[in-house]
């Protein structure tokens, strides 16, 4: 059995630092309480009211992400709210212990007694229907995208436009027929100290056309005791799974597209291959931005009535967008937006990078659990 004494100032530290970010984050008034590392293996967390402790447990803490780490800390926390906000020592995981909880924007997985994770409670993915629709959806797009890698120009920019109308359409029905939408998230961690200004405009393609929010952030690596930066999804199941293979092929193929060019273009070094990836990505984006225009609806001349089908559907986009709004607020709730400096260029090299990510093109690459596949992006000659 491997030996973390060593960690458990680090742990300890960060710990305090993560309760002070809830605190602050959720405009809490919780005192500060003392935390320690246990061996447990029967609880990941326990809050002790007599002595305010919260314990948190070794085996959660290597087993398991720091993201986890923090969502368990948080139940504890709740117990510590029903203990010294609502001076109630035996709430349980009653009433007042979801009241806290919600305070917290603490899911629901985590509320559970002993707070026993996620993977332990989830339903099986072949009874879930809500993820079964999303399946179907992937396997529809994926063979129709497969189209997409046609060296046929016209076939390719055909299949594209259908495949951006399947994916509008199945985001209205799913609108219409959602009265409670169920969103999830995902985090992307490419363990580095810092995000690309290429990551951030890959985040720029997501968010615009993949009908998902992102968020950039920051999460602990306990065996490495430092901070790496992070990528963040929310939406719903599918468009996440989407957005997420779509980020990763997108980061996969600018390398492969550089060494494929870079004889072509001018400048040297970093500055270089970075204004061809930024170019490459902004060639991409326009051709997604041309590729929406064409599949536009035409807007009616006539002003619409009020209780009009366009009215209604305009009413629950909009309810769509504000229930994924609270989503990610329960987990940023003091969400700021930055906008970043201007990167030094090769202005040659972005041109040269933007007119061949015009070639990029979708196809069939997603596989979901039962082979299927489902949506990708390649480059076309």
């Amino acid at each position: 059995m491997t030996d973390f004494s060593a960690y458990y100032p680090l742990w300890g530290r960060q710990l305090l630092a993560e309760f002070a970010n809830i605190n602050w984050q959720y405009g809490l008034a919780l005192k500060t309480p003392v935390f320690e590392i246990t061996e447990s293996e029967r609880q990941y967390g326990c809050w002790q009211a007599g002595t305010r402790v919260i314990r948190i447990s070794t085996r959660l803490i290597t087993g398991h992400s720091w993201d986890i780490t923090c969502q368990i800390l948080k139940h504890e926390m709740a117990h510590q709210i029903c203990s010294e906000l609502f001076r109630q020592n035996d709430a349980g995981h009653g009433p007042l212990f979801h009241q806290a909880c919600d305070l917290l924007g603490l899911p629901a997985p985590y509320r559970l007694a002993a707070g026993d994770l996620p993977e332990s409670v989830a339903p099986d993915p072949a009874t879930n229907q809500q993820t079964e629709q999303g399946r179907q959806f992937i396997r529809r797009i994926g063979k129709l995208l497969a189209l997409a890698g046609s060296a046929n120009e016209h076939e390719a920019a055909l299949a594209m436009e259908k495949a951006s109308q399947l994916m509008a359409r199945h985001n209205l029905q799913q609108v219409q027929e959602d009265l409670h939408s169920v969103f999830a998230s995902l985090i992307i961690n490419g363990k580095s100290k810092r995000l690309e200004r290429w990551q951030h405009k890959i985040c720029a393609i997501l968010l615009r056309f993949f009908y998902v929010k992102v968020v950039t952030a920051s999460l602990y690596d306990p065996l490495q005791d430092c901070l790496h930066k992070t990528i963040e999804i929310f939406g719903r199941q599918e468009n996440v799974a989407i957005a997420e293979y779509c980020y990763a092929f997108l980061a996969g193929q600018l390398a492969s597209l550089w060494q494929q060019n870079r004889s072509r273009t001018s400048g040297k070094g970093l500055r270089a291959r970075n204004s061809y990836y930024l170019g490459l990505l902004q060639g991409f984006y326009d051709k997604l931005l041309a590729q929406e225009a064409l599949t536009e609806q035409p807007r009616p001349k006539k002003k619409e009535k009020e209780g009009s089908a366009e009215t209604n559907m305009a009413v629950l986009i909009q309810a769509e967008e504000t229930a994924l709004d609270s989503f990610v607020g329960m987990r940023f709730p003091r969400l700021r937006r930055r906008s970043g400096s201007g990167a030094m260029i090769y202005r040659d090299t972005y041109e040269q990078g933007r007119t061949d990510g015009g070639q990029i093109v979708l196809h069939k690459g997603v596989a979901d659990q039962g082979g299927e596949q489902g949506l990708l992006l390649a480059h076309s000659k």
